[in-house]
């Protein structure tokens, strides 16, 4: 009789252990949700790092933009998109556009903030799926700044058209993607079958469950916390001059950054997926407060390798397409002093303040609180 009950008694406790489990997940997923560290996933812009080695990470910067926004009860708030440019590379993030602005705006009184969603190589697709994916959010298109490259306007290969987020553009607008005829590649080639099989789920415990969106932040916060009480957290360098780095001219002169600097006329019609892209971000703007602006290259630096009539003729091209569009558009070439640039494209961290002066004159015209 006793072993009778000791045996019922074992198989209760077995038939618990699922729930246990259950409720175990369930409250780890609500701690982990309520003690994940803010700044390390975003800190006046993404964590690049962490992001560009999973790019399913964006859902974590979202997700905390979004609460952010419902916790700080914001009405007003501009959202930055683009390249490395608007991301402001290379310096930290404290030197960056966005917290100069939302320095600016808590000095001047405004309750509003900006936040920057830009990541370095970012294409006007990625830009484009960012804003599907700022729907999906609930986060506001209302005031938005992007910027854009001469570069982006080149007849290139595949990936100028969406660099990063071509499985959330897959996802988001199908239709797009085909279009497009972009692919998905594939991250492990040489992986075993049933990896491949079980990548869509992977995807989604990585987009949706805590436990795996917060992982690589955790991770990265736990170093860092380690990296604390060791006493080796370093100081963040200066970001020198393009004039205080002679190796500069050579690097330019590499195919990577030649092609960049091509002068052969562009394609301004549907025909060049720059302007499919940005005739469809424009549609969705409709009625909305959109600043584009085009940042300028170093053309000190570049002199020796660009055609600058023909150059020129190009920029006049980007101009004159968006004189004909409903958004307000800066073209910045001329207006950037050259002592501020890092290298061909990239600021210092005067350049960055500099540039968000720019950015707050026009952003000022839309009547932010």
């Amino acid at each position: 009789m006793i072993s009778i009950l000791t045996q019922q008694r074992k198989k209760a406790t077995y038939n618990r252990v699922p729930i246990y489990f259950v409720i175990y997940f369930l409250l780890l997923q609500l701690i982990i949700a309520f003690f994940k560290p803010d700044q390390i996933i975003y800190n006046y812009r993404l964590n690049y790092d962490l992001v560009k080695n999973r790019t399913s990470n964006i859902e974590a910067v979202l997700a905390e933009v979004k609460d952010t926004i419902e916790k700080e009860d914001l009405e007003d708030y501009v959202i930055i998109l683009g390249d490395s440019v608007a991301y402001s590379s290379p310096g930290p993030a404290n030197t960056s556009i966005g917290y100069y602005l939302n320095d600016r705006a808590l000095k001047e009184g405004f309750h509003f903030k900006v936040f920057n969603l830009s990541m370095p190589s970012m294409q006007i697709g990625d830009v484009y799926t960012m804003m599907l994916k700022m729907d999906e959010y609930g986060i506001s298109r209302n005031h938005l700044i992007i910027d854009i490259l001469y570069s982006g306007f080149l007849n290139r290969q595949a990936y100028s058209r969406v660099f990063w987020l071509s499985d959330q553009l897959k996802d988001l607008n199908p239709l797009v993607f085909e279009k497009e005829k972009l692919e998905i590649a594939d991250p492990e080639p040489n992986s075993h079958y049933v990896e491949r099989m079980l990548e869509p789920l992977k995807d989604m415990l990585y987009e949706n469950v805590p436990l795996f969106m917060y992982k690589d932040y955790l991770q990265a916060y736990g170093k860092e916390f380690l990296h604390h009480l060791q006493d080796k957290v370093s100081a963040e360098s200066t970001v020198l001059s393009w004039t205080e780095k002679p190796f500069l001219k050579d690097l330019l002169k590499e195919y990577q950054y030649q092609i960049s600097f091509r002068s052969d006329p562009f394609v301004m019609d549907e025909g060049n997926p720059q302007i499919r892209f940005l005739n469809r971000i424009i549609e969705l703007q409709q009625d909305k407060n959109t600043l584009i602006f085009l940042a300028p290259i170093n053309e000190a630096l570049a002199a020796d390798l660009i055609d600058r009539e023909k150059y020129h003729k190009n920029i006049g091209l980007i101009d004159a397409y968006f004189s004909d569009q409903p958004v307000d558009y800066n073209n910045y070439y001329g207006q950037i002093p050259m002592d501020y640039f890092s290298d061909h494209v990239h600021y210092t961290a005067e350049g960055y303040q500099y540039l968000s002066d720019l950015l707050w004159n026009e952003i000022r015209e839309w009547n932010l609180q």
